[in-house]
């Protein structure tokens, strides 16, 4: 059992699904849904993580929220506006 904002799952766990160690999952994109989805089906699905493939079409992971040091520039991240518009 495990302690989170007082809900539901301080006070349950979900079955094990019968053939789950035998199931593969492939996710697209390593940003954070992804990287989310990989862990839900870790902890809440119990499907052992070398099941799990994750699939990046960039050289760097993490979808809108990566990061690199840049040794002129500092630290860069990608990102800005979406779809044209400004916040």
């Amino acid at each position: 059992m495990y302690y989170t904002n007082e809900n539901y799952a301080a006070f349950s766990k979900a079955r094990k699904p019968m053939d789950v160690a035998e199931r593969k999952a492939y996710i697209v994109g390593s940003g954070l849904a992804g990287l989310s989805a990989a862990v839900f089906l870790i902890r809440d699905g119990q499907m052992p993580g070398e099941n799990i493939t994750i699939f990046e079409e960039l050289p760097l992971p993490g979808g809108g929220c990566d990061g690199i040091k840049d040794e002129r520039l500092g630290y860069i991240i990608r990102g800005g506006p979406r779809n044209g518009k400004s916040f």
